[in-house]
């Protein structure tokens, strides 16, 4: 018996889907085309629906070229050598699945160390005790005189005991802990450096360059690269596998106040903005107009309705803005 064959309009559909989400991670999309793309999407529901499954097929199949590696080195790398460009939809749908395949073999390395999105754990990330998806955050009592809030998309390992050695490492993400009564010193651990206080609230967080530690209150121990540090409230350090930097005072009232539900900015690049929101949003949201990327943001946003936050953006630099399937969000 004859297996039934596939559906030459929807093969086709789903080759132009993969064009048009080609064409995003390559970086070269513009404004033009994220009004084209969604003329598209809403031709009917079987092509916004190629186009999910595509996108989706995307983020598996090649995380090193996903949406979000602009301004990663090791993905732009990947993605130059692979010259990501439009493809014309033409091809056979043995080709296009062989190249799929192809890319998910060259991809897996980088997708199980740097999931792409962070859309599913990594190796790493697995060995966690707790972890919080997308927008969520979670507040957890290690022991009568020690709290501690996760922020989203963060995963820490639980260091057992309540004595000299208690403590977390952070795998991923940001945490705040308060620990101004503790008996003994509480630890974090994260890269190859550590925090500790027996009298303080401090945060701890993973960022592209490294590990950053803010002293909130009291005072707080910091080593890593064979040296130590003092931090005492509204200083702040980083530090990453090989050198411990010099702590730096910082205005405390710029720091995002995460944990009641609200990002703050202040004279923050636009690049930066949207990358902070996009650990809070499900979906992705991309900035189409580079040569905006330095403007100065201001302003309050509640993590809640952080679509609201798009909206002003838009305004304020007077931008497109092409809502896509997927949570995709197009600004340009």
């Amino acid at each position: 018996m004859r297996a039934p064959e596939a559906d030459p309009r929807s093969a086709a559909l789903e080759v132009q889907a993969q064009a048009w989400v080609r064409r995003l991670a390559s970086g070269a999309a513009r404004p033009r085309d994220a009004r084209a793309l969604q003329r598209w999407c809403a031709t009917s529901q079987a092509h916004a629906q190629a186009f999910r499954k595509a996108h989706g097929q995307w983020r598996a199949l090649r995380p090193a070229a996903v949406l979000a590696g602009q301004d990663d080195p090791e993905l732009a790398r990947l993605r130059a050598a692979d010259a990501l460009s439009m493809p014309t939809p033409v091809l056979s749908r043995r080709r296009m699945l062989g190249g799929a395949m192809a890319m998910a073999v060259t991809g897996i390395g980088v997708a199980l160390v740097k999931p792409p999105l962070d859309l599913w754990p990594s190796v790493e990330a697995l060995r966690a005790d707790i972890r919080t998806g997308v927008g969520e955050q979670r507040r957890l009592a290690l022991a009568p005189s020690v709290t501690l809030d996760l922020n989203t998309r963060s995963s820490v390992a639980l260091r057992a005991g309540d004595g000299p050695s208690a403590g977390i490492e952070l795998i991923d993400g940001e945490v705040s802990v308060d620990a101004a009564r503790a008996a003994h010193p509480f630890t974090v651990t994260a890269a190859q450096g550590q925090a500790w206080t027996t009298d303080g609230r401090f945060e701890v967080r993973w960022r592209t360059d490294g590990i950053c530690v803010t002293c909130l209150d009291g005072r707080v121990q910091v080593a890593a690269g064979g040296r130590e540090a003092t931090l005492w409230p509204a200083q702040q350090i980083s530090y990453d596998s090989h050198a411990l930097g010099t702590p730096r005072r910082i205005d405390v009232a710029s720091l995002s106040p995460w944990r009641e539900g609200v990002l703050s900015f202040r004279n923050t690049a636009l690049t930066e903005v949207v990358a902070e929101i996009n650990r809070y949003r499900p979906g992705r949201v991309l900035l189409l107009a580079r040569a905006l990327g330095d403007k100065p943001v201001s302003g309050r946003f509640v993590i809640a309705d952080l679509d609201q936050a798009l909206v002003q953006i838009q305004r304020l630099f007077r931008l497109e803005r092409t809502a896509l399937p997927g949570g995709i969000v197009l600004l340009g």
